[in-house]
């Protein structure tokens, strides 16, 4: 388990390095859908914060502060509080592991060409952890139980999917 900080960090680097910068709300349904993923595939979440449900979707509160003032705006570099962060001493010299590195390259390759708005609509679908935790009240922790059964049954819908 690892920092979001450093997960979203890695999006944010995949983005300004490529055609595809991400904002804030595509930045943090990436890094939702990285830790839904990791839970689905390895058992073990991701990031080691939780995920709340507030009104837009899930959102990891210490990724909203240090990019928020990117606004709805590609972000294109990382913010200079991010270099005093405890999350960031430990990025500089933290190895990712090879799950950790997959989870991440697999949600970019099919995420990278999507929007925030196109994330979000998928983050509320009917049924999804976003809505499960939303329809208690806004900035309810979304349970990683939940997160991991989600991925799991989606997961397997799009292997069955693919293979026939």
């Amino acid at each position: 388990m690892i920092s979001a900080e450093i997960v979203a960090k890695e999006f944010v680097r995949m983005g300004s390095s490529s055609e595809s910068p991400v904002t804030q709300m595509k930045l943090q349904k990436m890094v939702f859908f990285a830790h839904g993923l990791h839970l689905a595939l390895y058992d073990t979440p991701l990031c080691s914060e939780p995920f709340f449900a507030w009104k837009f979707g899930p959102v990891i509160p210490s990724i909203y502060q240090l990019y928020k003032m990117w606004g709805s705006s590609p972000i294109i570099d990382q913010p200079a509080t991010f270099k005093i962060s405890e999350a960031s001493a430990v990025s500089e010299s933290y190895t990712l592991s090879s799950t950790e590195t997959e989870a991440i390259e697999y949600t970019w390759e099919i995420t990278k060409n999507l929007d925030g708005v196109t994330l979000s609509n998928w983050s509320h679908a009917a049924n999804s952890p976003w809505a499960q935790a939303y329809a208690k009240g806004e900035n309810t922790i979304i349970s990683n139980d939940v997160i991991k059964e989600y991925f799991e049954q989606n997961l397997i819908r799009q292997s069955i999917r693919a293979q026939s």
